[in-house]
């Protein structure tokens, strides 16, 4: 892909969950276009890390923030470190995690409530952080996994949360005005080749390709969107693919037919 490599030279980027195996490598394509890079984690030994791991990349400024955005506090320092350093141009949420317990009828709910709270609501609050924070024709990228289409046995908790967090990136693109950014979650529906999954075979989806996809999408793409990209054995293409709506137009047109009649 031609790219360029002026389009992010000295413009704000913030990646939450930068400091990850994924976002480490969104991170470093941000740093190679020349942007500066801001970098929340709660974890200042992931911070250095990632400091540690970009010693190689002349361009660009990695600008890393102490804090835990899933916090208020910690939006708040977001906010203001994203005031401090100037006019954000796209922003990356690439914060995951995983969850796998008993099944749906004997998973306690106070364990899925935990689950919630750290991974559903975080991403709320990321949202109303960074959103504002964005103008018109910036990007706002969202990433997600397939237990947000697919329901899998045995990881309720998170596939609910995952699902949530698409109904919630639904109805952001639902209330979008010609003010906000461009909205995209992208689904990744296969395994990563990151650092602790290196041996997996090379047909699969690497963090660099996520990355540069990112890249496409903040230098190509002027829509919202929800889609999907994945990579295995048997498929050597990326596909990005957009998600139609699952409710038909008879349907919608009943429904707010329904919210006009109440007045």
């Amino acid at each position: 892909m031609t790219q360029n490599q002026n389009e992010l030279e000295n413009k704000l980027v913030v990646v939450a969950g930068g400091a990850g195996e994924i976002g480490e490598r969104i991170t470093r394509m941000f740093l190679q276009q020349g942007a500066r890079v801001l970098v929340p984690s709660r974890s200042k030994a992931k911070l250095n890390a990632l400091g540690d791991s970009l010693t190689d990349i002349s361009t660009g400024e990695l600008i890393p923030l102490e804090t835990d955005v899933s916090t208020a506090q910690g939006l708040a320092a977001l906010t203001a470190a994203i005031s401090k350093a100037g006019v954000l141009r796209a922003a990356v949420s690439s914060v995951g995690t995983f969850w796998q317990g008993p099944s749906a009828l004997e998973v306690p709910v106070g364990e899925v409530r935990r689950v919630f709270d750290e991974t559903f609501f975080p991403y709320v609050g990321l949202t109303q952080a960074l959103i504002p924070a964005l103008g018109p024709d910036t990007h706002f990228i969202k990433l997600n996994g397939i237990l947000s289409l697919q329901a899998v046995p045995h990881v309720s908790a998170f596939g609910v949360s995952a699902t949530a967090q698409m109904a919630w990136t639904r109805s952001l693109i639902a209330e979008a005005t010609e003010s906000t950014p461009w909205i995209t979650e992208l689904v990744i529906d296969s395994l990563v080749r990151t650092r602790s999954l290196q041996t997996l075979p090379k047909e699969y989806i690497s963090g660099d390709d996520i990355a540069q996809e990112i890249l496409r999408i903040v230098a190509e793409t002027n829509e919202h969107q929800i889609a999907t990209m994945g990579k295995g054995p048997g498929d050597a293409r990326i596909e990005f693919v957009p998600i139609r709506g699952q409710a038909s137009e008879n349907s919608v047109k009943r429904l707010f037919g329904s919210f006009q009649a109440k007045g």
